[in-house]
């Protein structure tokens, strides 16, 4: 399938460092969401939004990361995130953490549930389903 995809960058910033300099594991869950969330903005379906306007909410219900060099003090990262599926109430995104140079640091994925208010499993609604799946294809026609 082919998907929407969204890159942007941030720099590893000090309190996300060891005494080593290397950044903390926990921090590159918190720059999958950086990426998530202006992938979301850029295909047109802000959270906030979708939030209010639809009652619908996208809780992390998986998380896998795969380390593979570590991203160090006041490194410029590459945050690309893919918009992989959206189907029933669930909605898959897909990362790679990259240094200026290109190489992979890490990869990984998050699903998310779509639920209310309530926090009960909630159906994307027809609206939110077209909104994902148009910023998909908007990006297909990219390619």
């Amino acid at each position: 399938m082919t998907v929407a995809a969204h890159t942007i960058t941030a720099r590893v910033r000090y309190p996300e460092t060891d005494r080593m300099g290397v950044a903390h594991h926990s921090h590159f869950s918190v720059w999958f969401e950086l990426g998530r969330t202006e992938l979301m903005r850029g295909i047109g379906c802000p959270y906030g939004e979708m939030e209010d306007r639809e009652d619908v909410y996208f809780p992390v219900v998986d998380l896998g990361v795969r380390y593979i060099r570590p991203a160090r003090y006041d490194q410029v990262l590459e945050i690309e995130t893919r918009l992989v599926s959206c189907e029933g109430v669930r909605v898959r995104f897909e990362y790679v953490i990259r240094d200026e140079g290109g190489s992979t640091l890490a990869t990984g994925h998050t699903m998310h549930a779509s639920v209310g208010r309530d926090g009960r499993p909630k159906r994307l609604s027809g609206k939110v389903r077209e909104m994902l799946s148009s910023g998909m294809e908007r990006e297909r026609n990219r390619c």
